[in-house]
């Protein structure tokens, strides 16, 4: 067993204030593996003519870029002891880039079924590079841990080299060979079938993302970027073409600024908020601890330096759960990707300053 395998804080059983988690992080030869394969899977991708990338690697997931702009980031004043840490210590407004995204590692149109994401990069005061990232996956990931996560991405990988035949044989091949169980396959694909295919996205701004689980001091919480409650329902794209979700955000910003809540959930149990199961969408209040803004339609160059920046959901949290593997991964994929451009941390602060 890793000796890292178990690390309880706050105490055991049922948890006030978000303590009393288990963190179960995966082994560090198992992160290995996982570096490597998404190494692997973004040249499988950059290699096939169907990408569209001339042979070079670029994200290893989320590489169509919707929109990518400037806002702002206000955290609130007054917020429970229980979250008033980390990047919410103190109230600030700072400058952030936002990059919404599909989730695909190259660009379908926007009428493909997809999960949809956000990147949130800011500066605290303090100056602590600090990034949300979350997705439209009903609160959940697909897969438990990052192990199956990445293996079903080969799935992925092979439809795009050889359409759907080619992800059908992956599949299979991963079943038999073990590689992925039966029942964890039937589980990820109920997920990805209910969350993804069935669910129709009108416009990104109406959309509710969730990210992963991170310690917030002694607490876990998963946050969550919501549409404002002034947020005009459906959509504002004048036809749903391939890029009918970044026409729709774009005219709404045309019109006005547009806005989101900030969020954040408390771990309260195992069953109810696990740490170690990505696959359950917790349950619990959201606590509402700041809101992001978008004023205006970005510049071409605005958008041109966010899509060079690498996010990462280690960056301002310390990683729990699936986070630690994504940590890794995410570093990976971003220098595996460094031939077409990518912005340092000090780069994008001078940006965003």
């Amino acid at each position: 067993m890793d000796a890292n395998a178990s690390r309880p804080v706050g105490g055991s059983g049922h948890a006030s204030g978000g303590t009393g988690w288990d963190d179960r992080p995966d082994a560090a030869d198992v992160v290995d593996a996982l570096v490597e394969k998404i190494g692997e899977q973004q040249r499988r991708v950059a290699a096939s003519a169907k990408s569209g990338l001339d042979g070079r690697p670029d994200r290893g997931q989320h590489q169509k870029l919707l929109l990518g702009a400037r806002g702002t980031l206000r955290i609130f004043d007054g917020l429970p002891d229980a979250v008033k840490k980390g990047p919410f210590a103190t109230p600030f407004v700072r400058p952030v880039a936002c990059r919404f995204s599909n989730g695909q590692p190259c660009p379908f149109s926007d009428r493909e079924a997809d999960v949809r994401g956000i990147a949130l990069k800011v500066f605290t005061p303090a100056g602590v590079e600090t990034d949300f990232l979350a997705t439209n996956e009903g609160g959940r990931s697909h897969a438990r841990s990052a192990r199956p996560f990445m293996e079903f991405a080969d799935v992925l990988v092979a439809q795009i080299e050889n359409g759907v035949p080619g992800a059908l044989r992956e599949l299979t091949s991963e079943v038999l060979a073990g590689s992925l169980g039966p029942v964890e396959a039937a589980h990820m694909l109920g997920i990805l079938t209910k969350e993804v295919l069935l669910h129709s996205t009108a416009s990104l701004a109406t959309e509710r993302y969730w990210g992963s689980v991170v310690a917030l001091g002694d607490a876990a919480i998963k946050y969550a970027v919501l549409p404002h409650d002034a947020t005009p329902s459906g959509t504002q794209a004048a036809e749903k073409g391939d890029d009918y979700l970044r026409e729709d955000l774009q005219n709404r910003l045309k019109q006005g600024p547009v806005r989101w809540r900030l969020c954040v959930q408390l771990f309260a149990n195992e069953q109810e908020t696990p740490v170690n199961d990505a696959s359950v969408a917790w349950t619990g209040d959201l606590i509402p601890v700041g809101e992001i803004e978008i004023a205006s339609p970005p510049a071409g160059a605005d958008e041109a330096r966010i899509d060079q920046m690498a996010f990462n959901p280690g960056n301002g949290f310390a990683p729990l759960g699936i986070t630690h593997a994504r940590q890794a991964v995410y570093a990976a994929s971003a220098l595996n990707r460094i031939g077409r451009g990518l912005l340092s941390s000090e780069e994008a602060r001078r940006f965003l300053d």
